[in-house]
């Protein structure tokens, strides 16, 4: 299959015709749109590092329920977890899945396999009211192993339906259960059709960023030789030795290439000419170009760049902090793609043949099958200076320091309180600065009572005994008491 440009109208950005042929609603007009998405994006450099990165941060830190990750769930030993990674990687490159399952007569789920998302096809309202089948499976519609689709080797599946009376129904339209080959959950985010891929927005620029990287491949390979006309004057005596001068020609083309090349001419007037087309490309129009067209594709996935490790200098550092901060976004930028794999995998889940998740630890709990999202751990060897400022603010008290500890910075409680311990401290050895104790606002109440001209400095001093805790001596001092009372 070759990449080709996908510059199309909005308005048929993806087309879904029947093909009666084989019964199915073809993928875009070719039918080869989800493997025309892998190509392009597998190619693009950075549309790559996009899905990998958007596909991390919808697995998270995987289930939390550490038994149903850990359940196998097929006959290949494939795990809970192993599923939602694959699942993870078509949802993310696709906005799609698909899950086939087994199922039991008494309508459970007997065993769970991911199937490439790229294989799946809805089949014709004709077709499923003909046989009850709803999706066809097939795994090489773009005719990449063999020259045509072999409609016996398609596998039909039904749609999920764990009622009883359902399953027998489809189980009845397929002879019975030695020709019944399961139900299969799919899930399109643009609900009822093929999903539009992640990137189909960028698709031009994905295509752009694989042209420009072509065009300097050829570059380097041709040692950045200009390109031009070569004029051989004469007539070749055979053509072999025409063969021959055009191979030594392009051995001398390339990096590997020949610096000097012998021509032997009888008459100078035999001499080969070279005309050298002149290169009117601008290498700042093309970072220009370049630095345009990646930043399209990584605000198609609303990355940072930080989790890119991309920054507008070039370089690579960035501390911990705008790290914590760019993961804390993103975990909220991809929350609904994990709320829908938790739909799916929650139905699975409760409809199993066995228990493969946690028993409640209250009754009438339900089983949590959340999935985690990705957490940011300081490293305590080296820890950012926001976490240094705020382990250090005396302003702040103890149970803040620790909470924000734990929250923003991912440290346990029990770490937490190491750093930030509860301390008691003895007014007579409390040696700070009066504003660092009472802070701004105690400062300001403090003056106003000084400046009080209804109170008697008697009075003043009382209040700056009781409320500011401040000595008898430096109370009497600030309020112009010069009777200090002396112990009886």
């Amino acid at each position: 299959m070759n990449v080709r440009s996908a510059t199309k109208k909005a308005a048929s950005r993806l087309l879904s015709k029947e093909d009666k042929k084989f019964g199915i609603y073809n993928y875009d007009d070719d039918n080869c749109y989800p493997q025309r998405i892998m190509l392009l994006t597998n190619s693009s450099p950075t549309a790559k590092a996009c899905i990998d990165t958007y596909g991390r941060f919808i697995e998270g830190g995987g289930f939390k329920d550490p038994v149903f990750y850990k359940a196998v769930i097929n006959s290949d030993g494939q795990t809970m977890d192993k599923i939602l990674r694959l699942v993870r990687i078509d949802l993310a490159r696709y906005r799609g899945f698909a899950i086939h399952i087994d199922v039991t007569v008494t309508g459970k789920i007997a065993e769970v396999h991911h199937v490439p998302f790229e294989h799946v096809r809805k089949a014709t309202e004709e077709k499923q009211l003909a046989t009850g089948y709803k999706y066809a499976l097939y795994p090489d519609w773009n005719k990449q192993i063999k020259n045509a689709v072999n409609p016996n080797a398609i596998d039909w599946l039904h749609p999920v339906n764990l009622s009883i009376l359902g399953i027998m129904t489809q189980v009845d339209q397929v002879g019975g259960w030695e020709n019944y080959k399961g139900q299969l959950i799919y899930v399109s985010e643009d609900e009822g059709s093929y999903p539009l891929a992640s990137c189909d927005s960028v698709l031009e620029n994905i295509f752009a960023e694989i042209q420009s990287d072509i065009s300097t491949t050829n570059n380097i390979e041709e040692n950045f030789t200009a390109k031009g006309i070569l004029i051989h004057k004469g007539k070749f005596g055979t053509e072999e030795e025409k063969e021959t001068f055009e191979d030594d020609v392009e051995e001398f083309i390339g990096a590997e290439g020949a610096s000097i090349i012998v021509v032997d001419i009888d008459k100078e007037e035999d001499k080969p000419e070279f005309l050298e087309i002149p290169i009117t490309a601008n290498d700042k129009v093309f970072e220009y170009t370049d630095k345009k067209v990646i930043n399209k594709i990584i605000r198609n996935w609303l990355i940072p760049k930080i989790l890119l490790s991309v920054t507008e200098d070039g370089g690579g550092y960035f501390n911990q902090e705008q790290i914590r901060d760019a993961t804390l976004y993103y975990n909220t930028v991809t929350n609904v793609e994990r709320v829908l794999l938790e739909e799916t995998f929650t139905l699975i889940g409760l409809n199993f043949v066995s228990r493969i998740y946690s028993e409640p630890k209250k009754a009438g709990a339900t089983p949590d099958f959340s999935i985690i999202p990705i957490e940011f751990k300081l490293n305590k060897n080296e820890p950012p200076a926001g976490a240094i400022d705020l382990i250090k603010d005396p302003t702040v008290t103890a149970s803040v320091k620790r909470s924000t500890l734990v929250t923003f910075y991912g440290l346990s409680e029990e770490e937490a309180l190491l750093l930030a311990p509860d301390v008691v401290v003895d007014p007579t050895q409390d040696k700070r600065l009066l504003i660092d104790v009472i802070g701004v606002g105690g400062v300001q109440a403090l003056q106003g009572i000084l400046a009080d001209t209804t109170m008697t400095p008697e009075q003043k001093k009382n209040a700056l005994v009781i409320i500011f805790s401040l000595s008898e001596e430096d109370a009497a001092k600030l309020s112009g008491t010069n009777a200090i009372p002396q112990p009886v």
